[in-house]
């Protein structure tokens, strides 16, 4: 860990983070050992936050989404809460390519593709949110952290905030009213999503009828009540309802004093950057968040699967010493699979 931490030095010797709005008013956290070891930390200046990061090199790095008039109190209902951002955690598990604490560019690359489908089909359209006022930051490990900076949503509660994360799963969505609305592919919000995505099913043949052509007519004109006759249409509204929805995680979204990465910061797990996003196409987090160097180090790795780092290929490692880039060798030392030799 002591080649973890001098290396984190001195990436914020010459580094700043980006600091949050109202630093002086955020509970912060950090973990040298775990993701958060303490919290109740305050800074009143970023000079002050940036002078913490050089002098004790923490692995991780973590700040309220809440601001406080005092957050640096405890128990927590001292602090005062004055607002909370709203913010939405997108992470992806279960990858066919390695074990769960590896990430690759096929896992991160569904992130991606949730991150985009989140604020392209609901932030935007359904709740008004403009691109100004979203910020998007890649997590450091395996996702992606999007941060609502609109006021109107600052005093939402946890029961509010559990309402939309129910609103993007989809969950009370009524097949009933969804016939008796009429609804079109043109249609709003979630009967437009469920229109198109029959309508699509039918087109590619995934839903097996002889009335093929029939349905897809009447879909045009909202002309359900045929249709929801058929012993299929249930189980393909609810398998949309699934497709469709947004899968973020409902704790980080609905705990209004939850502590989240930094953006700016190194995640002393995967070594990479929590960086602020500029443009979702281009942005590739195994290359765009490194921030180690090429040169060689010697290392001793149980375990590393087959992948692409920084746009160069590593062959799987089991249980072998080896030579390899400062970057990825300190992403394997990170993980617990490696170790200086």
């Amino acid at each position: 860990m002591n080649f973890l931490k001098e290396e984190i030095r001195k990436y914020y010797q010459t580094h700043a983070p980006d600091y949050p709005y109202m630093v002086e008013r955020r509970e912060f956290g950090f973990g040298f050992e775990k993701k958060i070891d303490f919290r109740h930390k305050r800074f009143e200046t970023n000079d002050e936050l940036k002078n913490y990061l050089v002098a004790n090199a923490p692995l991780f790095v973590s700040y309220s989404v809440a601001y406080y008039s005092a957050p640096e109190a405890r128990p927590m209902s001292n602090k005062n809460i004055q607002g909370s951002d709203l913010v939405f955690d997108i992470d992806v598990h279960d990858c066919k390519n390695h074990g769960e604490g590896f990430v690759c560019d096929e896992c991160l690359g569904r992130a991606k593709e949730q991150t985009v489908h989140l604020i392209e089909e609901f932030l935007k359209p359904d709740f008004g949110i403009s691109s100004k006022d979203l910020s998007v930051n890649f997590s450091g490990n395996r996702g992606y952290h999007i941060h609502v900076n609109d006021g109107r949503y600052k005093d939402f509660g946890n029961r509010e905030r559990i309402e939309i994360v129910n609103y993007l799963n989809g969950l009370g969505l009524d097949a009933g009213i969804f016939i008796e609305a009429g609804a079109n592919s043109d249609s709003p919000a979630w009967f437009g999503r469920i229109a198109r995505c029959i309508k699509r099913r039918l087109e590619e043949g995934r839903i097996k009828t002889a009335k093929r052509q029939e349905y897809l007519d009447n879909i045009v004109f909202g002309m359900w009540k045929g249709i929801a006759e058929s012993t299929w249409f249930y189980r393909e509204f609810e398998e949309c309802r699934l497709a469709e929805k947004a899968n973020v995680d409902e704790q980080v979204t609905s705990d209004v004093s939850r502590l989240i990465r930094l953006p700016g910061t190194i995640h002393g797990e995967a070594m990479l950057i929590a960086k602020k996003v500029e443009n979702m196409d281009k942005f590739d987090p195994l290359r765009d968040a490194v921030f180690l160097g090429d040169e060689e180090v010697e290392v001793e790795v149980s375990h590393a699967p087959k992948t692409v780092f920084n746009e160069r290929e590593f062959d799987e490692i089991n249980n072998k010493k080896t030579i390899l880039p400062k970057y990825y060798a300190a992403y394997l030392i990170g993980k617990g699979v490696a170790k200086l030799v």
